[in-house]
């Protein structure tokens, strides 16, 4: 009775059978964040890639975020906050770009603990971070290199472990999820800095690993002597993996999200990447990574 329940199953649900659909999908959602990113002026980049200042600072008061924000808010200086150690210490990093055109982090930096020191008492600066434009766009094109650099190799060794074919679909879905994160951030005005970069290499590395489990079964399957197609195949071996992919996304899901309802400032945006990539890395697992591998065999067996 089981087999005949798996069976009939199996029979009923064609993944593939919506492949254009999920594709016009796709390309909508891309146009969408596009346009919403071009209209923004662009992506915002953080002190890690623009150029700023960091400073760790010990209140003797006891002060809250937001009067911190409102302080410098004041004076003209948008600015990131987060508390550190022991709430009772009153320790705070304050984040923000270079203040104006021209000026450097050192006089940035002076400009915010001027404005710290007039509007709080007793203020302790425990450590001072500056990053001038020119490292800000080194770093920027460095964490572009190395992407692309780590994008060919994983291609090569999937090409090497699996086949071709199997390689361009896993690098089609990890590009489609990591470049929708990406303009996700845009779209929403999410700050790119390191952990948002950091947040992008763990969404390459889930949907690497959930869309290998896929083909690795395709795989094997393939091996088995059947009358099916090659797209056949491909549900069959969808559906055999459906419920280890929903569990272990849902399962990462639920503790991302934990993260982005306690967190604040930086993590909250980390785990607001990381949902829209277990999201992306689900769907193109199924409707991005699939149709392209049918699409190379269908290609290379003319």
């Amino acid at each position: 009775m089981k087999h005949i329940r798996s069976a009939a199953l199996e029979r009923s649900i064609s993944f593939l059978k919506y492949k254009f659909f999920a594709l016009g999908l796709s390309g909508l959602v891309f146009a969408f964040f596009i346009v919403g990113t071009v209209t923004r002026g662009g992506f915002t980049w953080g002190i890690d890639f623009a150029g700023g200042v960091k400073i760790t600072a010990e209140f003797e008061q006891e002060v809250h975020l937001n009067d911190i924000r409102g302080e410098l808010g004041k004076a003209g200086v948008g600015a990131e906050v987060q508390r550190i150690g022991k709430e009772e210490l009153n320790q705070y990093v304050i984040s923000t770009k270079l203040l104006g055109k021209g000026e450097s982090s050192e006089k940035s930096s002076q400009i915010i603990q001027g404005i710290l020191n007039k509007s709080f008492k007793n203020v302790k600066f425990q450590g001072i971070e500056t990053v001038g434009p020119a490292i800000g766009n080194f770093l920027k094109k460095s964490a572009l290199k190395l992407g692309l650099v780590a994008t060919v190799f994983m291609m090569l060794y999937l090409w090497f472990r699996f086949e071709l074919k199997y390689s361009v679909g896993v690098m089609t879905a990890v590009l489609h999820d990591v470049f929708l994160s990406l303009l996700f951030c845009g779209f929403m005005g999410v700050e790119i800095n390191i952990p948002i970069i950091a947040a992008m290499l763990t969404i390459f590395g889930f949907s690497v690993n959930d869309t290998i489990v896929i083909f690795d079964r395709v795989r094997e399957n393939m091996q088995i002597k059947s009358k099916q197609t090659f797209t056949q195949i491909i549900d069959k071996s969808l559906l055999e993996t459906l419920s280890r992919t929903i569990i272990t996304t849902l399962t990462v899901l639920f503790c991302v999200l934990s993260l982005y309802l306690i967190g604040e400032g930086t993590i909250s945006d980390f785990a607001l990447v990381m949902l829209v990539g277990l999201v992306a890395g689900t769907y193109s697992t199924i409707y991005i990574a699939s149709p392209a591998v049918l699409a190379w065999e269908k290609l290379t067996t003319k």
